[in-house]
């Protein structure tokens, strides 16, 4: 049986071997005609024009956003007693009257955020519009909206953590 330095000394052989040609020699490290004739260049910087919105499309996206902000205003303003709640309910049984309050104060917080869910859905639905006719157009738009997924996307894990202290 080979030992481990004698297999990669044979291994290197081969690999060696491979690189050369048939008589022998290595291939020149000289550039190549193709290579001189057109230097590779970075490529410029294109000189896009600016987009531009129109006056209806901002209006949809400034009533997205309102949507939002109302909706979000009113899920923080919630969101302390909720959690006063679901900490007294985790001490208790399943079918308590704590128990119960809990989830109803949680279904309706779930309820008092689904204006900013909609308002989500719907930028999506208006980036997916943008996006149809300039792709630069929905990248600025998903940076306007990136806010709004941040604080649904709170929500969500929010109200999954008040669903598992209350308990099922």
């Amino acid at each position: 049986m080979l030992n481990f330095k004698s297999a990669s000394a044979l291994l290197l052989l081969l690999i060696l071997a491979a690189c050369g040609t048939r008589e022998g020699e290595f291939p020149s490290l000289e550039r190549r005609s193709y290579e001189a004739d057109a230097p590779i260049a970075a490529p410029g910087d294109s000189a896009s024009a600016p987009f531009v919105l129109s006056a209806e499309f901002a209006a949809k996206i400034d009533a997205l956003q309102a949507r939002h902000i109302a909706a979000h205003g009113a899920y923080l303003r919630e969101l302390p007693a909720v959690q006063l709640t679901a900490s007294q309910a985790a001490r208790t049984a399943p079918g308590s009257e704590f128990w119960v309050n809990a989830h109803l104060m949680l279904s309706r917080l779930d309820k008092i955020r689904s204006d900013s869910v909609a308002a989500l859905r719907d930028f999506d639905a208006l980036i997916a519009e943008a996006g149809a006719r300039d792709a630069g157009i929905a990248a600025h738009l998903t940076e306007v909206q990136r806010p709004m997924a941040d604080d649904v996307a709170q929500q969500n894990t929010e109200i999954v953590r008040l669903s598992k202290v209350i308990g099922e």
